[in-house]
């Protein structure tokens, strides 16, 4: 080879250039880190989006929504129903209607009854000089009946204004309900009381104040009807309230104390009696 033509195998040599290439395999390589196995989205299909997560009526997770109270906002509710000329309780609700209160109240209401009645029994039963046995058929009793009053007389409101085009939500009138139960914690303990003019007063003003402020807040839900027959929805709320009262004070604010066994002293003390 002449000294020309090793010059021009040089300048060839010269021109060499390595270039890299992207390893698009996914595997091994230096720098692929993001499209290798570390990649999360590796094994995904881009084409096809996540589809959103939605939660369903059978869920746990759908109901969540409906227990984000605190223990200030329930106290505030249930003060409320307890002074129901202060404001619009359908106001103090806005868009937070619960299931935590309700249920709360009521079954506050069930228990409350069932001991302090079984407390009034027990010293009737002392002071008449009889054996006493709790009687775990209230109990049961007021289970039931508390719980159906509240959900199934919120159900047939629900479904009267809804007929008449008043549109309403139907946990806002279950709260109504619900909460409006708050009156008979403070009346079980006083009908404690062995009066039974006492306990009667207790009564009407346990039915007075819920409900006053059942009628006060549904009628809210009816002025957003032109339907005048709607207003006759106020008298039945009335009438079934009333009947609920009476089935209060005949089942858990009634017993009887022997007067004839106690001394003057005792009857002074405890008045009417019975």
């Amino acid at each position: 080879m002449s000294k020309g033509d090793y010059n021009v195998v040089l300048e060839v040599d010269n021109d060499l250039q390595f270039q890299d290439f992207p390893d698009t395999t996914g595997i091994g390589g230096v720098g692929n880190s993001d499209q290798g196995y570390n990649n999360p989205n590796y094994f995904s299909n881009p084409s096809q989006p996540e589809a959103p997560t939605s939660n369903s009526i059978w869920s746990v997770d759908y109901y969540k929504q409906y227990f984000n109270v605190d223990t200030n906002q329930v106290s505030e509710r249930m003060i409320q129903s307890l002074i129901p000329l202060k404001s619009n309780f359908l106001e103090v609700l806005g868009d937070n209607p619960d299931l935590y209160g309700p249920f709360w109240v009521a079954t506050t209401v069930i228990f409350t009854m069932f001991i302090t009645s079984s407390l009034a029994e027990s010293i009737a039963s002392y002071i008449n000089e009889e054996p006493h046995a709790y009687d775990f058929v209230s109990l049961w009793f007021g289970t039931v009946t508390i719980y159906s009053y509240v959900f199934f007389a919120s159900l047939a409101v629900w479904g009267a204004t809804k007929y008449f085009g008043c549109q309403p939500v139907f946990l806002e009138i279950l709260n109504i309900y619900g909460y409006g139960m708050t009156i008979w914690i403070p009346v079980s303990f006083l009908s404690v009381i062995p009066n039974n003019t006492l306990r009667w007063i207790l009564t009407i003003i346990g039915f007075a104040i819920s409900g006053y402020f059942m009628c006060k807040n549904i009628y809210h839900i009816i002025l957003r009807s032109d339907a005048k027959i709607t207003r006759l929805l106020v008298i039945a709320i009335l009438i079934t309230h009333f009947i609920v009262a009476c089935i209060f004070k005949a089942k858990f604010f009634s017993y009887a104390i022997n007067l004839s066994v106690l001394p003057d002293a005792g009857k002074n003390i405890i008045g009417i009696g019975n």
